[in-house]
């Protein structure tokens, strides 16, 4: 019993000189924007980290030499950006993605941060590294590990606003989180701005038959479609670039007059040759809507990827809309056979403008009741 005791007390003395006193799990932030971009920032105990240990198992004594004796902290900070980025492993949809590192603890803030904390818990001292990475449009899932140093990562993951996962990343795993990003790319914003017209955008639809019959000729018609483009890009990219401030609701009114606008000098008649003023204002207009729609999505987005979708875009819009042009064409067959005062020409154009104003009408009774 007497032998006994002191062995107790030996090996509780050297468990408390040498165990980590007051050690912590590392812990990451990831964050996902529908733009592709993903960071990491992981908040890791620095010198328990360069001993090659888990942070609860790294001895004090061993974490002293590294910080105190000369050169040691500096010697063991060399290598560890390249190597804490090599063990970094992130795969989107199975394939491997390249992470950047933006930040990492340097010798010296981890020297000062540990004196600051003062003698008696100048241990651990948690320090952020972050790490970036382009995700590919449409991605779906992603999986992270950690390098194994670290011990047990405590991950909480973000897409953007929209929600957050909180997950704990054990030494050896990984750790999956959807991030369902949209697809991109030029071929997608296309096909998106046609579809915009084709089959969803009605109004729009409406809106390019009545300026198809305020046309003279099929010519004529595609002219004006192509300045109205002209148009709607220059305030789209004037909004999303940040030139002009992203527009409130009360664009849709306005949007919705200019269809009623447009039937009306359908019903008219008058088959002016070009009168470009008014396709190119229309045209602004109905680009401060499609910027209301597609500028809140567009945070974070880089400079290639905002030109891929103005192109994208824009073009895909002009598409549908010389479509429209052409099926009007054909269903009059050809504006050079409808007279001005026509009764089918008068009539469809009747129609436009009623709806462009009921609906003008009901848009801005919702805003007022809302």
């Amino acid at each position: 019993m007497r032998l006994a005791l002191p062995a107790l007390l030996l090996t509780l003395l050297n468990a408390a000189v040498s165990a980590h006193p007051q050690w912590k799990e590392a812990n990451c932030i990831a964050v996902a924007e529908d733009s592709g971009k993903l960071s990491l920032t992981v908040k890791f105990d620095v010198p328990s980290y360069l001993t090659g240990k888990y942070p609860k198992d790294a001895p004090v004594a061993e974490l002293d030499a590294l910080m105190f004796a000369p050169e040691a902290l500096e010697r063991a900070m060399s290598s560890a950006p390249a190597k804490f980025l090599a063990a970094m492993k992130v795969t989107a949809d199975g394939e491997p993605v390249k992470l950047t590192l933006a930040q990492f603890p340097e010798a010296a803030a981890v020297r000062t941060q540990s004196a600051r904390q003062g003698e008696a818990d100048r241990y651990p001292v948690l320090m952020n590294a972050r790490m970036e990475a382009s995700l590919a449009g449409g991605t779906r899932r992603i999986e992270i590990a950690f390098p194994a140093e670290l011990g047990t990562v405590f991950t909480n993951f973000r897409k953007g606003m929209d929600y957050q996962v909180v997950t704990a990343v054990i030494p050896g795993e990984t750790a999956s989180f959807d991030v369902d990003l949209p697809a991109t790319g030029l071929a997608f914003f296309l096909s998106s701005g046609f579809l915009h017209v084709i089959p969803a955008g009605w109004d729009h639809c409406l809106f390019m038959l009545a300026m198809f019959l305020c046309a003279g000729t099929v010519r004529i018609a595609l002219l004006r479609s192509l300045i109205f483009t002209v148009g709607h890009a220059v305030t789209l990219t004037l909004v999303v670039t940040g030139k002009l401030p992203p527009t409130g609701p009360w664009i849709e009114p306005v949007i919705a007059f200019t269809i009623a606008w447009a039937g009306y000098e359908a019903w008219k008649g008058a088959l002016i040759p070009v009168r470009w003023a008014v396709p190119l204002a229309f045209g602004l207009v109905h680009g401060l809507g499609f910027a209301a729609a597609a500028a809140d999505r567009l945070e974070g987005w880089d400079r290639a990827g905002v030109t891929e979708l103005l192109i994208g875009f824009n073009l895909g819009i002009e598409t549908a809309q010389v479509g429209i042009v052409l099926l009007a064409a054909a269903a009059f067959r050809g504006l050079d056979a409808i007279r001005p005062d026509g009764v089918a020409r008068r009539t469809t154009a009747v129609v436009v403008g009623a709806v462009g104003a009921g609906v003008c009408v009901d848009r801005l009774l919702g805003m007022l009741l809302t």
